[in-house]
């Protein structure tokens, strides 16, 4: 009977162990694109949609986010707005309420963000000096640019799109332009070589066309590399450079499909979700699945948004609890969108929830 009643207490304290020793749930944000407009000022003056991206920083800041994943465009870049210098300078001065609080920001560039190149490599130089926390564990000539980080369960793999892209001329009368070069090899090994449960890999460019007719589909090969070893391990791709908020899945070439969220909501004024059926006549010829469109509404269309919601700015919340994930996209309900002013009170509404499960825990 003692002998029983020992096995039982030892289970017992085995038990509560491996109860206290369970990771506790964490959160993590996503957005970008908070740049100022290129004509007129509409509320922002120094390159960064100020009225946006500052009340945002202080929600994701309630939220309790361990990190904030900002796939590019943090500026505008024009020098009317300031030197590149100055406006990343403002970008972080906005996000403020998040570096305040220790929270980890990790940004990569966009179009935008690669401005005032002259001469050239200057850009890249006012990236490195504006951030100079970033890691330098990615390819040797990417520093600063392409790198991943390890937080709890998961491994975050952020690239540039623009330090390797190569033009390529194919002969002929139309003199067809391609690219490479998008895509650094070392993301997909990354990828798959990672030893953490969850992978998320975020750049400015969407996977597949959205409303801009660029995209990694311009590099299919590469894209496609990244797509299947995204699919293995059940990963998902941030991304931004279309002004909306979409959640979409596309297949790999194994046939499982990979989720994109195009989180390009972050200020920048709003497009219209009105190419992505181009996608048919390219490349695999794969269409997305969209699950939830919050996008500028076309004139001549109808409201096309889930829901019948207007365009909104807003973020994507996301919870890792072990193998299981939840995601919201919270809209910025109460931004005046006419006079781009932000409100005394800011008002973040969940519009978009999902759930997502890795299938080999």
């Amino acid at each position: 009977m003692l002998n029983g009643l020992n096995w039982f207490w030892r289970i017992a304290v085995a038990c509560l162990w491996i109860g206290e020793c369970k990771a506790a749930p964490w959160k993590f944000a996503v957005l970008s694109d908070c740049r100022g407009v290129q004509t007129g000022t509409q509320g922002s003056t120094n390159g960064v949609r100020a009225s946006v991206l500052g009340p945002m920083a202080s929600a994701m800041a309630a939220d309790g986010v361990d990190l904030v994943i900002f796939p590019g465009d943090l500026v505008n870049g024009d020098r009317k707005y300031g030197t590149l210098e100055q406006q990343l300078r403002t970008w972080k001065v906005t996000m403020a309420p998040l570096y305040q609080n220790h929270v980890e920001v990790y940004p990569c560039r966009g179009n935008h963000d690669t401005a005032q190149d002259r001469p050239p490599g200057k850009a890249v130089e006012v990236w490195r000096s504006a951030f100079p926390e970033l890691p330098r564990n990615g390819p040797a000539e990417q520093d600063s640019l392409t790198y991943y980080v390890n937080h709890e369960n998961a491994c975050f793999i952020g690239f540039d799109q623009y330090a390797g892209r190569v033009k390529n001329l194919h002969g002929g009368k139309g003199q067809t332009v391609t690219y490479s070069g998008l895509i650094p090899s070392w993301v997909t090994r990354r990828i798959k070589d990672s030893q953490q449960q969850w992978v998320f890999v975020f750049g400015h460019a969407a996977g597949f066309i959205g409303h801009h007719q660029d995209s990694l589909g311009d590099v299919p090969t590469e894209r496609d590399r990244m797509w299947d070893a995204l699919a293995e391990r059940g990963g998902l791709y941030f991304c931004g450079h279309d002004h909306m908020y979409i959640r979409r899945t596309e297949a790999a070439r194994s046939g499982r499909d990979v989720m994109e969220l195009i989180v390009g909501c972050g200020g920048a004024p709003h497009y219209s979700y009105d190419n992505a059926h181009l996608n048919a006549h390219f490349d695999r010829h794969v269409v997305p699945v969209d699950l939830f469109v919050n996008a500028a509404l076309p004139k001549d269309h109808g409201n096309k948004n889930t829901g019948g919601h207007p365009a909104y700015f807003g973020y994507v919340l996301i919870t890792i609890d072990g193998a299981q994930l939840t995601g919201e996209w919270k809209a910025f309900v109460n931004y005046d969108y006419k006079h781009w002013a932000a409100p005394a009170a800011p008002e973040f509404k969940t519009l978009d929830s999902f759930n997502l499960r890795l299938p080999n825990p």
